[in-house]
């Protein structure tokens, strides 16, 4: 039997539009098309199949009255010979035309338990992109035989364009997603060789030149005064430069990520914040935390990275805290400090910012890639920078009891 209608409030075109505008998940775009559908067919069931990644089989994808019983006939099925049919029509032109699915061999696997629900007709319209490629099926099953009249047809055609959009939104996200990806491993690996560089050429050579300096001064004649202090400020200056370039090396790439991990890797580069003046840095990380991924443990430390240096420039904080831990879902890092927060906006507009980016997006970016995700709380006593990442990403022995759990 068809399910009982949902007492929410009617879905409208306007709320479906306003999803697609704000970049809502597509899974719930395709689940608010079918209360879209629902609210002005409530006798019917849609549903929403999507091809697969194999491209030749169909998965359910959104469908609200449709009971998990049911949902298992649609694994499997192959997409239907009569989309190919509607995509040739689209190509030339044509309208698009309601396909009956009882005529459609793909659908058999399914018809008979849909007949066992009180189902007599199944009408099928096939979601296309932009260049014609199916993307899926809108599917509306019927109590009656009757053929959908105009205004049905109308309804089902405005639900697959906007089906569409979704669809090919979310694919266009995951592509800048991947390319973001692609962006953040090609810094991070000039980052790493600029590191190095720094370090093990440019550095050696202005430490080479300091002990010149220093021979100079030790073989060479009394001199005048100035002469002394002359020699004297060059040795300083190198010395000063020696220091700074190593600085800037282990930001660049800290080599205490990948030698030692990233509990070594955040505790010097808190260390570095505190031997300056104007804010005190915590550290509270267990001495058992489990080693992560290379992906991860430097996502982390990013994040560790860019929050306090967004504490230091802008929250005119005097304390701040790291605290790293290993749960059963897996690791978590929270900055916190005492600061004045985050003015009102910026946080919206970074979340809906979509563009590859630096502090809040790119930390966002970051957990995003894997799998995990970032949350901030701020107001005029501080704010808290909380990143997750799932449990998979944990990579010693010791981690297979926990990876176990997931």
């Amino acid at each position: 039997m068809v399910p009982a209608l949902s007492q929410k409030p009617q879905t409208t075109e306007v709320h479906v539009i306003k999803m697609l505008s704000q970049g809502a998940p597509m899974m719930d775009v395709l689940n608010e098309l079918c209360n879209f559908i629902d609210a002005r067919s409530p006798e019917a069931i849609p549903t929403v199949l999507l091809v697969d990644d194999s491209g030749t089989h169909l998965k359910l994808a959104a469908g609200p009255k449709i009971s998990a019983l049911w949902s298992k006939s649609f694994h499997g099925l192959k997409v239907p010979i009569h989309n190919k049919l509607e995509n040739a029509n689209r190509a030339s032109g044509k309208s698009l035309s309601i396909s009956d699915m009882r005529s459609d061999p793909s659908f058999a696997a399914c018809w008979n338990l849909a007949l066992s629900q009180g189902v007599q007709a199944a009408w099928s319209l096939p979601i296309l992109s932009r260049d014609g490629k199916v993307l899926g099926s809108l599917i509306l099953f019927c109590p009656t035989s009757d053929e959908p009249g105009e205004r049905e047809k109308e309804l089902m055609e405005l639900s697959v364009h906007m089906a569409a959009i979704a669809i090919e939104s979310q694919s266009n996200e995951e592509e800048l997603r991947e390319f973001s990806g692609q962006l953040y491993k090609s810094q991070d690996e000039e980052r790493r060789r600029i590191a190095r560089e720094l370090h093990d050429s440019t550095g050696q050579k202005v430490a080479a030149l300091a002990m010149s300096l220093s021979r100079v001064k030790n073989t060479i004649a009394p001199q005048t005064e100035e002469v002394d202090e002359i020699l004297e400020e060059s040795i300083g200056l190198t010395r000063e430069i020696s220091d700074e370039l190593r600085t800037l090396s282990y930001l660049l790439h800290p080599p205490f990520l990948e030698e030692c991990g990233l509990t070594t890797a955040i505790q010097w580069y808190a260390r570095g914040i505190n031997e300056r003046d104007g804010l005190h840095v915590e550290v509270e990380i267990p001495e058992d935390m489990l080693r992560l991924t290379e992906e991860a443990e430097l996502a982390i430390f990013r994040v560790v990275q860019a929050s306090l240096t967004n504490v230091h420039l802008h929250s005119r904080a005097k304390k701040a805290r790291v605290k790293v831990e290993a749960t059963l879902d897996g690791a978590i890092v929270a900055v916190s400090d005492d600061g004045q927060g985050i003015p009102d906006g910026v946080l919206d507009h970074s979340s809906k910012t979509r563009t590859i980016g630096i502090g809040i997006t790119g930390m966002r970016e970051r957990m995003k890639r894997l799998g995990g995700r970032l949350d901030i709380e701020t107001n005029h006593n501080g704010t808290k920078v909380k990143a997750s990442v799932p449990c998979r990403h944990f990579r010693t022995i010791a981690a297979t009891a926990v990876r176990a759990a997931c």
